[in-house]
């Protein structure tokens, strides 16, 4: 390596470090606020943190994130659970950045760390009479959930684990990969059940078209694959007895529970629903539409958007039932199924840009749609750090 080069080499690690210290730092400070004023109303400071930490201290277990905010209260109080939050957001986008491994294989590993943060800033997309920043829309990144965050590096360290085993399901089933695999599965499940239950459907849906595909003589490793999921299943059914203590909750199909449509911020029942979906897919769309045959070819490409197919769906039919009806936890489905497809749009958009196989107008517009979306992430993290709450609409909502 010449000298020159190493210097390059350098600098570059030195500007990854700070920017991840810097957005570590963000996220300690972001979250320290949210705890310092968890109550509703006109907080600007909304989230989760507070009702999740009042949750672990009178000993509702549902989930690891109890075992972990308790201990950290208690060691270094609100600014301890805040650290805990500002690591988990480090460690999803470090695994983010392995994951795009296979479109940056040559990159340096700073590179792939700051590609990986830049990308994960992107929330929907602003736009003239859009909706609301957040409320109504799709996306990865969450500043305000403690189990989402925490399930965040998890869920994708699983899916990345399916995709390293699956391929050795028509041969000689790598057993020390299924294993890994299924841990990190079970890990995930036990911070949020959000991916499991969109997950498990899909797996039988592949493991279907494979029986027939091979004739039942793949039934060995079939049925193998199939019970990966049942540690996860059986934790969901305890989380279950925990969240749905009451008599009249559950999880029903929407249409045989009556809701107010405006109150469903999540789904096409309203405007701000609707502008709020439309505005979460821009590159995503772009990738399909622009790069589509490109993308069609990837296997993770094509199982993790069907996953988030299933969790939409999923969202859109099923609610819960009696008082946590309008809590739309069902739609934290999509919102992680959507960060693993966001993944594998990044990676084929990255890999179409480096070796310039698409025409340039694609790229053009590809790269357009994700800077769009990033952006319209910094300047909502922005308000957020401002002390907006992302409860609020855009102040252009009503512009025409």
């Amino acid at each position: 390596m010449t000298k020159n080069k190493q210097q390059k080499n350098a600098l570059l690690t030195i500007l990854c470090v700070l920017a991840l210290a810097a957005f570590g730092a963000a996220m300690v400070w972001l979250h320290y606020q949210q705890l310092c004023s968890p109550g509703g109303g006109d907080d600007p400071y909304t989230s989760d943190l507070g009702q999740h930490l009042a949750f672990a201290q009178r000993g509702m277990v549902y989930s690891t994130v109890s075992l972990l905010i308790g201990p950290a209260y208690n060691l270094a109080g609100r600014m301890g659970i805040a650290v805990l939050l500002a690591v988990f957001h480090l460690a999803a986008v470090a695994v983010f950045a392995c994951g795009l491994g296979a479109a940056l294989s040559d990159a340096p590993r700073p590179m792939r760390l700051l590609v990986s943060l830049v990308v994960n800033l992107a929330t929907a997309v602003w736009m003239p009479r859009g909706g609301y920043w957040y409320q109504g829309t799709i996306g990865g990144t969450i500043y305000h959930n403690t189990t989402y965050i925490m399930l965040a590096p998890f869920a994708l360290l699983a899916m990345l684990a399916f995709y390293r085993v699956w391929p050795t399901m028509r041969g000689k089933l790598d057993l020390r990969a299924y294993a890994v695999y299924t841990v990190l599965l079970t890990v995930a499940t036990s911070f949020k059940a959000s991916l499991i239950f969109a997950f498990a459907p899909a797996l039988l849906v592949l493991l279907i078209v494979d029986f027939v595909g091979t004739r039942a003589k793949n039934l060995k490793n079939e049925i193998i694959m199939g019970c990966s999921v049942f540690p996860g299943v059986a934790l969901c059914v305890i989380q279950a007895s925990v969240l749905f203590a009451e008599d009249d909750s559950g999880v029903k199909l929407i249409f045989t529970v009556p809701f107010d449509h405006h109150r469903m911020l999540w789904g096409p029942f309203n405007e701000a629903g609707a502008l709020g979906l439309a505005r979460s897919f821009v590159f995503v769309a772009a990738v399909g539409l622009l790069l589509g045959r490109a993308a069609w070819q990837s296997f993770r490409y094509r199982f993790s958007l069907f996953t988030f197919a299933v969790s939409l769906a999923e969202a859109l039919l099923l609610v819960e039932s009696g008082e946590r009806l309008y809590h739309a936890n069902l739609w934290w489905g999509p919102f992680i199924c959507f960060w693993v497809l966001w993944l594998e749009s990044v990676s084929v958009f990255l890999q179409q840009l480096r070796a310039k196989a698409a025409p340039c107008w694609r790229l053009v517009l590809c790269a357009a749609a994700l800077a769009w979306h990033v952006i319209s992430g910094v300047c909502f993290l922005v308000m957020l750090m401002r002390g907006v709450s992302y409860n609020v609409p855009i102040l252009t909502y009503n512009l025409w």
